[in-house]
């Protein structure tokens, strides 16, 4: 994509001097030494990096790099089975670009693209992955990776707070936790969300059991079983009975506190304090925050050993009747309930298992799938008995690395990362859903919602990965209260802190303190889940995280007029960007279109590029360094990963 037809786009100039934050020149980039600015609209931020990240170990490079040479030796045997010519490596602008992109989200800034650029050091691909993998921009990215397969949300239900699962999310992805123990603590957690975070997993579909098992089984075995709760699978082997059977393990979960729990000893606790706040304020309609905060004491996982699943009153085969008890057992391999485990505990150990033929295989060709954009197996998420691997010896070694290293997520990807197959320039055929890739490269890949987003951030913000908004680490003081005794100036006093902490109130203070324009300026994966519709991830392509990996990257219209007149396009032109004082701080009109190329696109101008550039900036006076930025940005080149 590095031709001249890209920034013809500069062409549309005209049209975007009108824009009047150019026209005006109130924003433009002015040359040193010219008249005082006006400070800046943006957020100033500490000049830092995000929390501590888990670091990659130098000392195992080696392994690493036998591992990659290995899935190299494998995709090479399988061009010569199909005739497959494999397409160059990438150049050191295309590479820093992608790499940045697929490993923190973002593109590289002005100085990190040019840094690597202009290195001569032999081993500087291997050594910026490895920095990257150990960066704050990891988490963050990989976490918006997770939150759309896991649909996780702040709010899964209006009564249900689970802000503290999705930050335990992010925190394992931080200290790098095996993914096995992680799927673990998941399926095991009880408790209320705010003591033990990971119980919100099965929160996320509370009151919901055969959904949440059939979820379950997609996003970790990456298998689709949802036909057999109505009868058996009309397209995989699964019978009806053998999907009640799996759900029986999970059946007793209980997201919900009752009378059982000791909560009704005063009667329902909800009428109670708001009988009470009656009393006390007959103007306070007990509603909003106040009636929230005690709902979302209500629940919690617990097991019900008492409640067993039976065979719907519809069952019509032969091999039970409506209404038999229904004994849990699992889908494949094998899995007996061992002394003094709960069922749950049996599912865990079970679908975690290094012998469950699908957890590392779906883990794996998942990580596969989002380095290349097409899984070794597709779809990832309904392999069945039948399903054929593009390339079988290559997905049998994708899952013996992920077994060898453990489940160890960062140390798999960073084998993917040094290969050649990964680093070959991008293929720029469309791949149908019938078609098979035999991975000449990576396929050429259109930004996701969250990558554009942060992107546009790091051309504005400094840091962005240092805005962090309040943890719910200390959440449990404000939320949690006993529903037997709380009284109603309880309730409305933590309501009250909640909506000043973590609430509508904070979220408004949050906005004013920290961003432009109405937009809070933190990445993508601290922002409030879900966003509004009209908000810029949504509009290009963020789910609302009802279904699993229900993102888009499809263009539409409202995504164009966003990033011509939106907000979040309007910011970089403002003093105090980075863009914006990098392009200052350049001596010559030369060096200022290298700044502008370099920090948009990760490249250098080509001489009819930097000619036309040049040509704008001369006819807009000064006004022409934000028509080019602004014409960029709306480039394809930008927005897709090379």
């Amino acid at each position: 994509m590095q031709t001249t037809a890209s920034v013809r786009l500069f062409l549309l100039s005209a049209l975007l001097i009108a824009a009047p934050a150019i026209a005006s020149g109130q924003n433009r980039p002015n040359k040193p030494g010219k008249r005082p600015q006006p400070k800046s609209k943006l957020p100033q931020t500490q000049r830092q990096s995000g929390p501590p990240v888990a670091k990659v170990d130098p000392a195992t490079l080696d392994r690493v790099k036998r591992g990659a040479a290995k899935i190299d030796e494998l995709v090479a045997a399988n061009y010569r089975i199909h005739g497959i010519t494999p397409n160059p490596l990438t150049t050191d602008e295309q590479f820093v670009r992608r790499i940045y992109l697929d490993i923190t989200g973002t593109v590289p800034n002005y100085r990190q693209a040019k840094t690597f650029i202009e290195a001569k050091d032999s081993s500087k691909r291997s050594r910026l992955i490895d920095r990257l993998l150990s960066s704050s921009g990891y988490a963050s990215h990989t976490y918006n990776w997770f939150a759309n397969i896991l649909r996780l949300t702040d709010r899964p239900d209006p009564n249900i707070y689970a802000k503290p699962y999705n930050e335990w999310v992010k925190q394992a992805i931080r200290d790098n936790m095996a993914f096995d123990k992680m799927v673990r603590a998941m399926l095991t957690a009880e408790g209320k969300v705010w003591d033990n975070p990971p119980a919100g997993f099965w929160l996320r579909d509370a009151g919901m059991p055969l959904d949440s098992i059939n979820n379950t089984v997609r996003v970790f075995l990456g298998t689709r079983i949802g036909c057999a709760q109505c009868h058996d699978h009309p397209f995989d082997r699964w019978t009806q009975r053998e999907f009640y059977e799996l759900a029986a393990f999970s059946y007793g979960v209980k997201t919900r506190l009752d009378r059982r729990d000791g909560i009704f000893k005063n009667g329902n606790p909800i009428t109670r304090v708001r009988a009470e706040l009656k009393r006390q304020d007959p103007t306070h309609k007990g509603n909003g925050p106040f009636v929230r905060l005690l709902r979302s004491n209500m629940y919690a996982v617990t097991d019900d050993t008492r409640r067993k699943l039976k065979l719907p009153h519809d069952y019509q085969y032969d091999n039970g009747k409506p209404g038999d008890l229904v004994e849990p057992s699992v889908l494949f391999a094998d899995a007996a309930l061992t002394e003094g485990a709960s069922p749950r505990e049996t599912l865990a150990n079970w679908m975690t298992s290094k012998e469950n033929p699908r957890f590392a295989k779906t883990i794996a060709n998942r990580l596969w799938k989002r380095s290349f954009g097409v899984g070794v197996i597709e779809p990832a998420d309904d392999m069945r008995d039948e399903t054929e691997a593009e390339n079988e010896q290559l997905m049998e070694y994708l899952i013996a690395i992920m077994r060898y290293l453990d489940f160890d997520l960062k140390e798999f990807q960073r084998v993917i990362y040094n290969t050649r197959t990964y680093q070959r320039q991008a293929s720029t055929q469309q791949v149908a859903a019938t078609d098979v890739y035999h991975f000449p490269g990576p396929l050429l890949r259109r930004m996701t919602a969250e990558q554009a987003w942060d992107t546009l951030l790091t051309l504005a913000v400094y840091s962005p990965d240092s805005i962090q908004l309040p943890s719910t680490k200390n959440v449990k003081a404000i939320i949690d209260v006993d529903l037997t005794s709380v009284t109603a100036g309880e309730a409305v006093a933590k309501a009250d802190q909640f909506e000043e902490s973590f609430g509508r109130k904070a979220q408004n203070k949050w906005r004013r303190e920290l961003g432009y324009k109405g937009q809070l300026l933190a990445r993508a994966s601290e922002l409030p889940s879900p966003l509004p519709p009209d908000h810029f991830l949504r509009q290009f392509g963020q789910g609302d995280r009802e279904l699993i990996s229900g993102s888009t990257v499809d263009g539409s219209v409202p995504q164009i007029l966003t990033m011509f007149n939106g907000p979040v396009t309007h910011m970089m032109l403002e003093k105090g960007s980075v863009i914006y004082d990098e392009v200052v701080k350049a001596k010559t009109m030369n060096d200022r279109v290298d700044v502008i190329f370099l920090s948009i696109l990760g490249r250098k101008p080509t001489n009819a590029d930097r000619q036309l550039a040049i040509r704008e900036i001369r006819a807009g006076n000064n006004a022409g360094y934000g028509n080019v930025i602004w014409a960029l940005i709306n480039t394809r080149e930008f927005l897709f990963v090379q």
